[in-house]
């Protein structure tokens, strides 16, 4: 059940100072979603309530609303409330090699993560085919619930390459930097796949959404600097909380382009 914010605040806007009224009450709510003090998923007061606690006008609590909704921390909701928004996961089709952990690092969050599989499973079908094995050699799988976003990922690694990976604790660091630092293994680049799909039970479960939502599928192979395979990653972003960006280059240009990129069949 969602529950609806208070504004606590006396001197949310001053009457007194030329500051526009909209800025200031927008420039409030951004400090205090920032702040984690309203958090995703919350309700904002009504537009009447906004009015009446702070002492401005529908036209000026609409204007901040949609300063907030440019900036991506408010969503519409149905009526005259609206929601603190959930933080978009922004993705893009050609972008530097950063794990998920040292991503959200850079960018001041603290990410948690739940490990929901750690093992050796024998490779088939597109685990094989995208790390370029046999099929029945020994593959690490690691399936992982990020809790900075709630999304869920599998990440298939050669056993060879790092034996007793099973052995480690991954909810707590940076997989990438744990394969540099202790198996010398660095990704140096990769391939991704974006797909429109329709979530099944299980996966609408962990999201908390009706079965059939949408949601988008990645795939990717990310490969070491002589183009070996190391690693074949499958995650699933919610449709509503996913954005992607796609940089486009002129014909002829090679520059970023590697090896061949490798297909993915539909899952």
């Amino acid at each position: 059940m969602q529950t609806t914010i208070h504004f606590d605040d006396t001197d949310i806007v001053n009457h007194a100072i030329p500051m526009p009224y909209y800025f200031q009450l927008s420039s409030y709510l951004e400090r205090k979603i920032k702040a984690k003090e309203f958090l995703p998923g919350q309700l904002m007061p009504s537009e009447q309530e906004i009015c009446e606690k702070v002492g401005i006008s529908r036209t000026v609590v609409r204007q901040a609303m949609t300063d907030l909704e440019r900036k991506g921390l408010i969503t519409k909701q149905s009526g005259e409330r609206s929601a603190i928004a959930y933080p978009k996961y922004e993705g893009s089709l050609m972008q530097n090699l950063r794990g998920f952990y040292e991503d959200a690092v850079l960018k001041g969050q603290k990410p948690t993560t739940r490990v929901l599989q750690l093992s050796v499973i024998l490779a088939e079908g597109q685990v094989a085919e995208a790390l370029k094995l046999d099929e029945g050699e020994p593959v690490v799988v690691l399936s992982r619930l990020r809790f900075l976003d709630d999304e869920p990922e599998v990440t298939y690694l050669p056993e060879a390459k790092c034996p007793d990976l099973v052995r480690e604790d991954l909810a707590n660091q940076s997989l990438y930097e744990l394969l540099a630092r202790k198996y010398g293994l660095v990704i140096s680049q990769g391939y991704r796949s974006v797909e429109a799909i329709a979530l099944d039970r299980a996966d609408a479960k962990l999201f908390d959404l009706p079965p059939g939502s949408p949601a988008l599928l990645l795939k990717s192979v990310g490969l070491l600097e002589d183009g070996t395979p190391l690693e074949y990653f499958v995650a699933k972003h919610r449709g509503d909380r996913s954005q992607f960006h796609i940089y486009l280059m002129r014909d002829g240009d090679s520059s970023a382009i590697g090896a061949p990129r490798p297909t993915f069949s539909a899952s």
